[in-house]
């Protein structure tokens, strides 16, 4: 190897001005989102690519790259941009170009895995240190074993590394901020690609250096499916539950389907939200397909099947799974409600009315039975008493949008207008408090 430091002008710091650049880049972009300038928040952080385990190990596995970008204020961001001006200068013309590149890369996911690995219950990490770090660790590596080594120029460079990587991991262990994890994960990465790299394609050439960078790159990759195996379960769990909450069905499922590939032994309870989630989708073959993956004694879960099976208008097979509810428990308040909705199906109302009947005298205080008794009355033109069943579901499941709207129905239907309107107004009032 030519000697790096009498290169100064035809290896110009081309990589290391462009990592400079997107690092600040990407803090400004912050501030004008709306950032912290001193301490972003961590809803900020995890928008602009943070690395946390819960989003990292259930698809978002470029955080491990993209954190090391993002910076936690204007302080973290000065500090480590001045520590990569001062190493890449070297790093880049001791590496060359396009090698610093994949070293500084690898480093920083080197460091974002072992964050993860060593964060339990997670943190949110950022930062180039990792990276940086890393960048310390392979000159060492390189500069030691290399054929440098033995000279003064080396030595001295050597002790101010040390002395930096010293430094910078007492500080963060006294601070209480520094993710020393993550420093720790790209200083290791780094000294194994340096010491690679100085025994085994010390020459620019393009086999040895791929072969080095693919090797690290492959156990990088390793550890972030080990990590994944081990870890990720109650993340995609977490994150599924909040995609419902934000009411993403699609991301939910797709969240809820990579759980059961982690854990098919725990996936019974999972198939039982698959199925809601279809539901909500009106995919009732879908919801069905998952309900009969689930323990098919459950009072509730057969209820179910027996609804989505009705929606697919699967009239014989409703009807089939509602008298096995029956058979199951003979006092069945869901079994009857859902014989009655089989009934209002194919519009024999006045047997429909029976089913409710014997639904409401099971459980007097069961969801659903008295409004859609109610509109069954409806159909057979009984006003009063449906009035009556619509107002009984009020005081059962509290007041609700469509049991007003129902109601309203009833009351116009009796010639009643102002109450009728009165019912049209609470109903708007609950669907702008939904909204």
């Amino acid at each position: 190897m030519a000697t790096p430091w009498k290169q100064r002008e035809s290896m110009p710091m081309l990589v290391t001005q462009a990592i400079f650049g997107i690092n600040v880049a990407v803090f400004i972009g912050m501030l004008l989102s709306g950032a912290s300038p001193m301490q972003p928040a961590s809803a900020d952080l995890l928008a602009w690519g943070a690395n946390a385990g819960p989003y990292t190990l259930t698809g978002d596995w470029w955080r491990l790259v993209t954190s090391c970008f993002v910076h936690g204020g204007i302080i973290h961001l000065a500090f480590n941009m001045w520590c990569l001006w001062s190493l890449g200068e070297m790093a880049e013309r001791l590496y060359g170009r396009v090698t610093f590149a994949f070293v500084y890369l690898l480093c920083g996911i080197g460091g974002s895995l072992a964050s993860v690995w060593w964060h339990n219950p997670p943190t949110v990490s950022v930062g180039a240190s990792g990276a940086i770090f890393g960048i310390a660790g392979a000159v060492i590596a390189s500069l030691k074993l290399g054929e440098f080594s033995g000279s003064a120029m080396t030595q001295g460079t050597m002790q101010s590394l040390i002395v930096f990587v010293g430094y910078n991991v007492v500080f963060g262990a006294i601070s209480g901020r520094s993710d020393n994890a993550c420093h720790f994960g790209g200083l290791i990465a780094g000294l194994i690609m340096g010491a690679l790299i100085a025994k085994v394609a010390p020459e620019p050439k393009l086999a040895p250096r791929v072969g080095v960078l693919v090797l690290v790159a492959a156990i990088l990759a390793g550890g972030l499916f080990g990590l994944e195996r081990s870890r990720a379960f109650p993340y995609y769990m977490m994150r599924a539950s909040e995609q419902v909450e934000n009411g993403k069905v699609d991301a939910a499922i797709e969240l809820y389907n990579s759980a059961i590939k982690l854990r098919p032994d725990s996936a019974s309870q999972i198939h039982g939200a698959l199925a809601r989630l279809y539901s909500e989708k009106q995919d009732f073959a879908s919801a069905e397909r998952e309900l009969q993956k689930t323990n098919l004694t459950d009072e509730r879960t057969l209820y179910w099947l027996g609804v989505f099976r009705l929606k697919q208008h699967h009239m014989d097979d409703s009807q089939q799974t509602f008298m096995q509810l029956l058979a199951l428990n003979p006092q069945s308040g869901l079994a009857h409600m859902g014989l009655g909705m089989a009934a209002d199906e194919q519009g024999n109302f006045k047997l429909a009315l029976q089913e409710y009947g014997k639904a409401a005298q099971a459980n007097p205080q069961l969801a659903f039975v008295y409004i859609k008794q109610g509109n069954s009355l409806m159909q057979l033109k009984q006003y009063d008493e449906a009035i009556t069943s619509f107002r009984k579901e009020i005081e059962i499941s509290g007041d609700d949008e469509s049991t007003e709207r129902a109601l309203a129905e009833a009351y116009k239907a009796k010639g009643m207008s102002a109450e009728a309107d009165a019912a049209l107004q609470q109903a708007e009032k609950i669907k702008s408090g939904q909204e």
